[in-house]
């Protein structure tokens, strides 16, 4: 689990703690919990900026900052996503997290069926296959232009007014084969619009593609090496520097 400890210096504070105890001790604390606040929207920024597919991940395991005494303040990062922060040198397998909530097949083998997102945005995108990613959505765009079917916008059953639920479209679209895939990618592309929780439709562009633990995928699954991001690290220069630089100035001309 990645902890975020940041350093602060506020010994040019106590000459004047005689008069101001109280005081500077209260402001200390305001200001200590308003940079922890801070430096964790300053590690989201930096993910919402620089992370493209592992973004979700990376944020839904970024912790808010919670106080465990009056001047500590934890940031932390579940180590369910701590490799992206911290990076992966190697190539690494992912067939033994894709299958680690897998099903049985009569064969004996392990298997998952896993969505693939064929309408992503550009900051979806990694920076790697970004060329490639939207020249596939470049082919589904063209492909339901011709067909009369909207590509974002939902589709609406004339007869209610209210949008089209279910599965609605179905198709095989020629294109690549990634990697080492037996499939081309857009082959078994289907367009669903399901209900949220809130009431609000979605509109989703999905292929299916199937993991196993059979010897023949032995080499696919594969994740190229992952380039660490030092969010954490560089949160903790940019809090140190605008305490020293704005937040510990602003104080002291408060008590001179």
């Amino acid at each position: 689990m990645g902890v975020l400890n940041i350093d602060l210096d506020i010994s040019a504070l106590t000459q004047y703690l005689e008069n101001f105890a109280k005081e500077i001790s209260a402001d200390v604390q305001k200001s200590v919990k308003a940079l922890a606040q801070d430096a964790h929207n300053h590690i989201k920024e930096e993910a919402q900026n620089n992370l493209h597919s592992f973004r979700e991940k990376y944020l839904e395991n970024l912790s808010a900052p919670e106080q465990i005494d009056d001047l500590i303040w934890v940031i932390t990062l579940n180590e369910k996503a701590e490799w992206i922060e911290t990076g992966r040198p190697e190539p690494f397998d992912m067939k033994p997290g894709l299958l680690k909530d897998g099903k049985m097949s009569k064969d004996g083998h392990k298997y998952r069926v896993v969505p693939m997102n064929q309408a992503k945005t550009p900051s979806q995108m990694t920076v790697a296959k970004g060329q490639y990613e939207k020249g596939m959505v470049g082919l589904v765009k063209g492909f339901l232009r011709e067909k009369g079917i909207p590509y974002k916008k939902l589709e609406i059953d004339p007869r209610t007014g209210s949008p089209r639920i279910g599965k609605l479209h179905s198709f095989d679209i020629s294109s690549n084969i990634p990697g080492k895939g037996v499939s081309p990618q857009l082959h078994g592309l289907n367009i669903y619009q399901t209900k949220q929780k809130d009431g609000s439709v979605k509109r989703s562009i999905t292929t299916f593609r199937t993991v196993t633990d059979n010897e023949n995928q032995k080499d696919k699954w594969i994740h190229p090496p992952v380039d660490a991001r030092d969010f954490f690290p560089k949160a903790k220069i940019w809090a140190e520097q605008e305490w020293e630089n704005k937040i510990l100035p602003a104080l002291l001309d408060k008590y001179r």
